[in-house]
């Protein structure tokens, strides 16, 4: 069987060099390559990939030098697999290919539509100023342009009928028969995303152990870490008592977090961390703040929980499902409700209970989830009925 897998979806995004569904390519592209002989890829070669990729052996096309109709005549191609499709990139190459299989992750496009949190994201300037204007407060207009866009995706679904598909939670496969109704008629199994659990040498900690907040994905408006900011602050005003910090990963533009903020030395901001010092910010944390307004799984809290870092996190979406009783919940649009939730887990029981919640909590995630990467590569060798 000779697969082709699109390891595009593993590149950078517009607003992150490293996302969940980047890392989930990853793990299954490494899986995929120890049982099948004739495997091959296409990446952009205009984007960082991981080095491992690249020396994996694996044969590799640039896609800006080759079309995917060359591919699949030169590979005689039977398979092709796309490992992250979000809905507004739903067109797949069926003609070219015996077979298409995806991994459908959410449909947070057309989930969320707009929220004032975006707006202090966007670069300055007259023409993304107008686009604003639009977007926060034309509300009817972008509900009809909504209702179109979903319509435009449903007339166009001849791209998804030949599609086998997996997601990674009940939350995602009901949302996308929600958005797409026509797709309840496939079976779409739901697979947890692989664990990395490759090894590393964690470095040592650059701030002292639990006495810090951790915040992850600061670069992405949808993680909704302005308003976690915007709770802690307030708490630093009110509570003069409070010693620990703050700590945020992937920040990209500083000014967003401190442009109104009134206690700027007790927030550290990082950017873009390796692996080995993110594993090592998570196990050196107090606790882990997941603000995040969508998610089709959720990566962060569960690396938290390997470590038995207390996990407050948002009532919203897959997050309860994964996360069980083992996190702590909140309204996401809510500062006052965040501040309470960051309140209670400096209560020392309250903070041991969630820990330990935590401990057990990743046992039976990080399980399902060894299992369940094998049924992965077996879809995407077999189909549905592997």
């Amino acid at each position: 069987m000779n697969i082709l897998f699109d390891l595009i979806a593993t590149q950078p995004m517009a607003n992150a060099k490293f996302h969940g569904g980047g890392l989930y390519g990853e793990i299954v592209f490494f899986a995929l390559s120890k049982r099948v002989r004739h495997l091959t890829a296409i990446y952009n070669g205009k984007l960082y990939i991981n080095p491992k990729i690249l020396e994996s052996g694996i044969k590799l096309y640039d896609i800006n030098h080759i079309s995917l109709k060359e591919i699949a005549k030169n590979e005689n191609i039977d398979v092709f697999y796309k490992p992250v499709l979000s809905c507004s990139s739903y067109e797949l190459p069926n003609a070219l290919f015996k077979r298409c299989a995806i991994t459908f992750h959410d449909v947070r496009d057309l989930e969320i539509l707009y929220d004032r949190i975006e707006s202090y994201y966007v670069p300055k300037s007259i023409k993304k100023i107008i686009k604003k204007i639009a977007k926060f407060f034309i509300k009817d207009y972008l509900e009809r342009r909504l209702r179109k866009k979903i319509k435009r995706l449903y007339d166009k679904s001849a791209y998804l009928k030949d599609t086998e598909f997996i997601t990674d939670s009940e939350h995602s496969k009901h949302n996308i028969i929600n958005f797409y109704p026509h797709l309840a008629l496939k079976d779409i199994p739901v697979f947890y995303p692989p664990l990395n659990d490759e090894q590393f040498e964690l470095p040592l900690p650059k701030f002292e152990q639990k006495s810090y907040f951790l915040l992850t994905n600061s670069a992405r408006w949808e993680k909704n870490n302005l308003r976690a900011v915007w709770a802690f602050d307030e708490l630093f005003s009110q509570r003069k008592d409070l010693t620990f910090k703050v700590v945020l990963t992937g920040v990209t533009n500083e000014k967003i977090y401190t442009k109104k903020m009134k206690n700027k030395d007790r927030f550290i901001f990082l950017g873009y961390v390796d692996r080995p010092e993110l594993l090592s910010l998570y196990k050196n944390a107090y606790a882990f703040i997941f603000p995040s307004l969508n998610e089709g799984f959720g990566y962060p809290p569960i690396e938290s929980m390997r470590y038995g870092v207390p996990v407050a996190a948002s009532g919203t979406t897959s997050i309860p499902e994964i996360c069980q009783n083992a996190a702590i919940y909140f309204d996401p649009y809510n500062v006052s409700e965040i501040k309470n939730r960051i309140l209670q887990l400096l209560d020392k029981n309250i903070h041991a209970e969630y820990s330990a919640r935590a401990v057990e909590r990743y046992k039976i995630v990080s399980e399902k989830q060894k299992a369940d990467l094998e049924k992965i590569v077996d879809f995407i060798l077999g189909g549905n009925n592997a």
